[in-house]
């Protein structure tokens, strides 16, 4: 490794890495933000990538792939990830409600309480209940220590120092940090923490957690997707608004609760109409589609602000083709809110005119409707069209006289795939998953993608996904994904 950023202060430890920008390299008004790799973040992503989430099981750094395949593969039917299976199925514990937990405990090794979970704090997700948080803590525990979890975080050290210096670098120099108080207002009571959550693929997380004297630590949880020749992660510019999306969580996401009763009726009409977009992309319900609006449109301001008007366009553009028709115009309304000289204390005062625009959205929802129909027909058609497709696979889907010693699932493609990401998606619970968790991945062409199978029962039906609309993980070597895939299949007696 090469010599360290001398604007870097480092605090290395197995409890992990952890990097602040130096006073002296901080534009004036940017908060001080600390840069890690959290070994929390990391333990309940192997946890809840064990148990099948689709969320957690894209991740593109090859490597770590590997190592956390070989080291906790074995630990599949470990208690603590049967319970995150169960959560999942019967509360929904997934996506940001994982990585909430992560923050509120101490460290990833005793996993104690941050602060009491009964009653359930109001930073953490009410997926959660203090019950299944305690069961789910004291399982934890017992895996962390069969499964070596701290010599396992001690082991990929080089690679965490080597994301974290590369990331920290794209951050103070182009991260504009500043624009936090410019936007929003002085808020001191934050501590700004950016976490680079190796095994997370493209999922990005913005969560918080409260501390007892009032302050709260908020977390943009960057998920790690891109890497270079080697296989290390690399970041670029074009990231940093994620970091910026995650972090305005903190800001917007209190207002819209604020202000919730007066924006349900219109929510509630438009959510009708995008509902089943929005859930795709773990957005059930009309106040986490409010709190993404938001977010996106303050996000999108940002965009302005450092690039420019003709970019501020593009992403609003980027917005709608992922369902959120409006926020393009919510940007454009906020800007009455940054005009200069500010007519507005904060964010909270104008608030009447964003629950005025969301009244007028509504009543356009017939036209939003059909809009969507045309849209989605065609998105669909162009993704089958242009997208990889499978020539064999082994077994067939459907087949019903499958060998119960089948040792591998043999999957071909039409053309070069993608290295290093993939997703096998869960269906159905663990039983009927047929994959060993270990060992999947492409031949030197990468055309061909190999499953190792786990002991298989006779007479015993097995499903797996091959991606899905908010997985893409499976995709051509030029980036273009694979259309969702659903596989099954039957033992023989």
């Amino acid at each position: 490794m090469g010599k360290r950023n001398p604007y870097i202060a480092a605090l290395i430890a197995v409890a992990g890495l952890s990097f602040a920008l130096h006073p002296a390299a901080r534009p004036a008004g940017a908060p001080d933000v600390s840069v890690t790799v959290d070994p929390r973040v990391e333990l309940l992503s192997i946890i809840f990538r064990l148990a099948g989430n689709p969320e957690y099981r894209q991740g593109r750094v090859p490597a770590y792939n590997r190592d956390i395949d070989e080291q906790f593969g074995p630990f599949q039917a470990d208690p603590v990830v049967k319970l995150a299976a169960k959560l999942r199925e019967t509360r929904g514990v997934s996506f940001d409600a994982v990585m909430g937990l992560a923050v509120h405990v101490t460290d990833a090794f005793d996993l104690k309480e941050a602060v009491p979970l009964d009653p359930l704090p109001a930073s953490l997700d009410s997926r959660w209940t203090p019950a299944a948080a305690r069961e789910f803590l004291a399982l934890a525990r017992a895996f962390v220590a069969a499964s070596d979890f701290k010599g396992f975080i001690a082991r990929q050290e080089p690679l965490y120092l080597k994301a974290v210096e590369r990331f920290e670098e794209v951050l103070r120099a182009e991260g504009h940090l500043e624009w936090y108080d410019a936007f929003f207002g002085q808020a001191r009571h934050f501590e700004y923490r950016a976490v680079l959550g190796m095994a997370n693929g493209g999922a990005c997380y913005g969560v918080h957690s409260d501390r007892a004297d009032g302050r709260s630590d908020i977390y943009s949880i960057l998920g790690v997707w891109r890497v270079d020749g080697r296989g290390d992660p690399v970041f670029e510019s074009d990231m940093l608004s994620t970091v910026i999306h995650e972090f305005n969580h903190s800001y917007t996401n209190p207002l819209v609760d604020r202000f919730a009763e007066e924006m349900r009726p219109a929510a509630e009409k438009i959510f009708g109409v995008v509902s089943e977009d929005m859930s795709r992309q773990a957005y059930g319900s009309w106040m986490t589609m409010l709190y993404e609006s938001l977010v996106r449109a303050c996000q999108l301001r940002y965009t302005r602000t450092y690039q420019g008007q003709a970019a501020m366009a593009r992403a609003a553009e980027a917005e709608r083709t992922q369902s959120f028709y409006w926020v393009g115009d919510l940007a454009e309304l906020l800007g009455d809110y940054e005009r200069q000289p500010r007519a507005y204390a904060d964010l909270a005062a104008f608030f009447p005119k964003i629950i005025a625009f969301f009244d007028d959205y509504a009543r356009t929802v017939d036209a939003l409707a059909a809009e969507i129909r045309d849209t989605k027909a065609k998105r669909l058609q162009e993704w089958k069209e242009k997208g990889p497709k499978i020539v064999s696979m082994t077994p067939a889907d459907g087949a019903t006289d499958v060998d119960p010693g089948l040792k591998t699932i043999v999957i071909t493609f039409d053309r070069p795939m993608r290295n290093g990401t993939y997703a096998v998606m869960l269906l159905g619970g663990l039983d009927h998953f047929p994959g060993s968790g270990k060992g999947a991945g492409y031949d030197l062409n990468r055309r061909v993608f190999t499953i190792p199978t786990k002991p298989l029962k006779p007479d015993w039906e097995y499903a797996f996904g091959l991606n899905d609309e908010n997985t893409p993980a499976f995709a051509a070597w030029d980036g273009v994904p694979l259309h969702p895939v659903v596989v099954k299949f039957r033992t023989r007696k």
